[in-house]
C-alpha cells in the first residue's frame, strides 16, 4: 500500500479544480455513491448534530477501503479528513445510499451531476488501483 499523502497528491491532479471542490464541500454525497458504485466499498460519513437547527447534518461522505477513507481528494486516515470541515461533535456512521442522498442531497438527483461524478470515481478508483466488483448490477 502507498502512503496515503502520495495517494492523495496524485489523485487531485486527476479532476480538475472546481470539481474537486464540489466532491469535497457540498456534492461529497453524490460523490460517495459515485465511488460506492464503481468499487464497491462502503460508504461512511461523519454526521454531527448542528445546534442551531438541532438536527443532524452531514459533514462529509466517503467510502472505506480498509482503514483508508476514500474520496475525491484520494486516501487518507479518516479522523484527518475533519480538519477541512468545521464539527462539533461528530460520528462515523455507514450509510446506505439512499440515507447518505437523502441527508446529503435531497429528493432531487441531478442526472447530470451524477454522470460527472460517476466519471471522476472512476478516475480516483484507477489511480488508487481499487479494483472490486461492483455491488450491484449495471
Amino acid at each position: 500500500m502507498s502512503h496515503p499523502s502520495m495517494d492523495a497528491a496524485s489523485s487531485q491532479s486527476l479532476i480538475d479544480e472546481e470539481r474537486l471542490d464540489r466532491w469535497l464541500h457540498g456534492r461529497c454525497a453524490l460523490f460517495a455513491v459515485a465511488l460506492h458504485r464503481a468499487t464497491g466499498l462502503p460508504i461512511r460519513a461523519w454526521i454531527d448534530e448542528d445546534p442551531e437547527i438541532d438536527e443532524p447534518v452531514l459533514v462529509h461522505a466517503f467510502v472505506m477501503d480498509g482503514d483508508r477513507a476514500v474520496d475525491a481528494f484520494g486516501a487518507r486516515d479518516p479522523d484527518d479528513l475533519l480538519g477541512e470541515y468545521e464539527t462539533w461533535d461528530p460520528t462515523l456512521v455507514e450509510m446506505t445510499e439512499a440515507q447518505v442522498l437523502a441527508i446529503g442531497e435531497g429528493p432531487d438527483l441531478d442526472a447530470a451531476m451524477f454522470a460527472e461524478a460517476v466519471s471522476d470515481a472512476a478516475l480516483i478508483a484507477n489511480d488508487l488501483r481499487i479494483v472490486r466488483a461492483p455491488a450491484f448490477a449495471p
